[in-house]
């Protein structure tokens, strides 16, 4: 080979090794571009995690502090002999809340509780910030008011009286096991964890795994183990003391990271720190394939390399991939959660469009129904729906347990309106195939502007679902069409309650009943009235739905069979000649554990016999309770008559009848005006025979004219209730009409 030649073969070898050299230093230097930016991807996806979890945190924490804040206007002038009468009132809130107890905690530190527990609490630090006037959430403690003494977290508010001065503490109690249960957020495929810690470093809540302990001191006792945490301790104690989010690297067994964000509870009153740790191999393992394969890759062809490179990009989306779907994947419907909803409406350019806040009415039924696993299959099952109704540009969230949200495009209200009327009638069907009672979906709907920010926005579609409560029929509201002076006359209301049941404000006045074929009086029904101060009449219509969706309606309903039952023994104890009379019990006095006893106790009381005495109880108020046919026994037992009230109104009417648990059936207002028709004048010929043939007593309800009393008779209805023979009248009136 000559001289020429051998150079032009070395020229070639070196530009071929140059261009090897080119492509290994450009190779080289891509991987590591490359895996600084998933390294700088994963740190985000850790953020995201940790600011996740401190908002799961927050809206556990925050539910029950507005609990406690709701329930603290019962607590003003509360004193040792109705501390616990008051406290008892809350009860009903325990399993709903998956709370221990409720308790309430005298200035001389004596404090009562739901389970009927007294002890001396005047040594707990949350007793002593308490009475300074400031809200709390303990630690982990050993529950001084039960002889296991287990552990538990207390949330404590101050009560103040009219002068601003601490008259007491109210609390409410978790077990601390079920607190951390429920916060148990699935933190990088099981690999990381994470937890809360107060500002000395305290554990209050440890999420998914073993190493954190709630007895443990975050700086002492987990990163004290290894002396270069010494740094990273005394960063995070500055960064704690400004209340800012940061994260780092810290050492145990193994190389870790964390990010630490701070989560400011009970209005500012609590400050926690989420603290999401996660081991340093969730970033080698993902990242050191990456670079082997780029190494391997140097040593072949430059084909391979590029293929090699093709695989990069592919493992690295797929890496990206996953890292999003831990922050933004719902871990039930493996759809988009609200976080990646958030951020789905923050790349939209245009947010001129219907907002839309959606839950499940009784959706609780269906896990006391068929189970939890029924409910989050008919979670997903709605998510389904949800989604394949999209159109482009449209978004759609699972929140949380039945609660959904989604932005729709729509030209018009009723346009809006019509798609989800469809999407409603699909979950009905689907409530129907798994035989529960009451599943109905519920809208709140805000229309959006340019300049709305979401959260805001969010906001007020959600106080639009709540106000689609009292819409029975259509189960949606606009949040446009709220009217807020009644929201505000409801709030007065309400403030107003208590005062007025003490001061004797709500009447009772008399509904007479009489016989159909003799046309005597035969009994009467019990109806409350609200006199306000000036004399006036407050409409009934205006305030028992509302006391029914606060719940206030159950003092009501006790208030009401004490004032019967006591007038009652009085009338009697006069010798007047007395009928029995029915008083209403609403749903929620159904769900309160003791409401026999406490029902049996005013009877024993006031001296009167059971059989003057009957309760009324409508279908829909049976709906979701299992044990009803259990407690409806114990007041027939006792000697009390049960009426089925507005007999008709309700699809399973029928069904209902068959739990044998009612003396009397009263036919709704809805049967009798049918009177007239032949079609309604044959069911009600049905329903009457039947009724009897189930040896049940029949009263017909709303009765106005003649020809519907002669109707009434010839069927052998036995008794007859309406203003063709007498209005509700007050207390006076009745009894001068049991003179006659």
């Amino acid at each position: 080979m000559n001289y020429s030649a051998k150079r032009i073969n070395i020229k070639k070898l070196l530009t071929i090794l140059a261009a090897l050299f080119a492509i290994v230093v450009t190779v080289v230097a891509g991987s590591y571009v490359v895996v600084g930016e998933l390294r700088k991807q994963l740190r985000q996806n850790l953020e995201d995690v940790a600011n996740q979890n401190a908002v799961a945190l927050y809206n556990r924490i925050h539910s029950n502090h507005l609990l406690l804040e709701g329930m603290s206007e019962n607590m003003h002038g509360v004193t040792t002999e109705t501390v616990e009468e008051t406290l008892q009132s809350f009860a009903v809130f325990i399993d709903d809340y998956e709370l221990k107890r409720f308790a309430f905690c005298f200035p001389d530190g004596t404090c009562y509780s739901t389970d009927g527990g007294v002890a001396d609490l005047s040594f707990r630090e949350f007793f002593k910030r308490g009475m300074e006037g400031k809200g709390t959430i303990s630690g982990v403690l050993s529950d001084a008011l039960e002889e296991s003494h287990g552990l538990v977290n207390v949330m404590t508010i101050p009560i103040f009286d009219d002068n601003g001065n601490v008259e007491g503490v109210l609390g409410l109690t978790y077990n601390t096991q079920t607190f951390n249960d429920a916060l148990q957020i699935d933190c990088f495929d099981g690999q990381g964890y994470s937890c809360a810690i107060n500002e000395d470093g305290q554990i209050m809540v440890a999420m998914g795994s073993n190493i954190l302990q709630l007895s443990k001191n975050i700086f002492s006792d987990v990163l004290g183990i290894d002396q270069r945490n010494q740094e990273t301790i005394s960063r995070l104690q500055k960064q704690m003391s400004e209340n800012v989010s940061g994260g780092g690297q810290l050492f145990r067994s193994e190389g870790t990271y964390y990010y630490c964000t701070p989560v400011e509870l009970m209005d500012g009153d609590v400050t926690w720190y989420m603290l999401t740790i996660i081991p340093a191999d969730v970033f080698e393992n993902r990242a050191d394939p990456i670079q082997t394969s780029l190494y391997v890759m140097i040593a072949m062809v430059a084909l391979f390399i590029i293929i090699g490179a093709a695989l990069l990009i592919i493992l690295s989306r797929e890496q990206q991939m996953m890292m999003l779907r831990f922050a933004y994947e719902d871990h039930i419907t493996k759809g988009d959660n609200y976080a990646k909803f958030c951020i789905n409406m923050e790349k939209r350019k245009k947010r001129l469009g219907y907002l839309v806040a959606m839950d499940i009415t009784n959706f609780g039924n269906i896990n006391i129904a068929a189970g939890k696993n029924a409910g989050d299959a008919l979670i997903c099952d709605i998510w389904q729906m949800l989604v394949s109704g999209l159109q482009e540009d449209e978004f759609a969230a699972h929140v949380r347990d039945d609660i959904y949200i989604m932005f729709l495009l729509a030209s018009d209200d009723d346009s809006l309106l019509e798609r989800l009327k469809h999407i409603s009638d699909r979950i009905n069907r689907r409530a129907k195939q798994i035989q529960v009672k009451g599943i109905h979906a519920r809208y709140g709907i805000y229309h959006m502007n340019e300049s709305d920010e979401l959260q805001d926005a969010y906001g007020k579609a959600r106080m639009a679902r709540e106000h689609a409560k009292i819409h029975k029929e259509q189960r949606y509201a606009f949040y446009d069409e709220i009217d807020h002076e009644r929201i505000q006359q409801d709030e007065q209301l309400e403030e107003r309650f208590e005062e007025s049941l003490k001061a004797g404000d709500f009447e009772v006045w008399y509904q007479p009943k009489y016989s159909a074929a003799s046309g005597e009086i035969v009994g009467s029904e019990a109806l409350v009235r609200w006199r306000d101060k000036d004399g006036s009449m407050i409409s009934p219509g205006r305030f028992i739905p509302l006391f029914e969706q606060n719940g206030m309606i159950a003092k009501l309903d006790e208030y009401m069979f004490r004032a019967v039952t006591r007038q009652q023994a009085k009338w009697k104890d006069e010798g007047r000649k007395i009928y029995p009379v029915s008083i209403n019990l609403s749903r929620a006095s159904l769900y309160y554990a003791d409401v026999f006893e406490r029902y049996q106790s005013i009877l024993k009381e006031s001296g009167i016999e059971p059989e003057y005495i009957q309760l009324e109880v409508t279908e829909s108020a049976m709906e979701g309770k299992k044990d009803i046919r259990v407690l409806l026994e114990q007041f027939r037992n006792m000697g009390i008559q049960i009426l089925m009230d507005d007999f008709g109104t309700g699809y399973s009417s029928l069904a209902t009848l068959n739990m044998r648990c009612f003396d009397t059936i009263k036919l709704d207002k809805s049967l009798i005006d049918h009177i007239g028709d032949k079609n309604g004048e044959t069911l009600l010929c049905y329903i009457i025979d039947m009724g009897h043939q189930l040896e049940l007593h029949i009263t017909a309800e709303g009765v106005e004219n003649p020809k519907q009393l002669e109707f009434l008779k010839q069927n052998k209805c036995d008794d007859i209730q309406g203003f063709l023979f007498a209005r509700p009248m007050p207390f006076d009136q009745f009894e001068k009409l049991l003179a006659e």
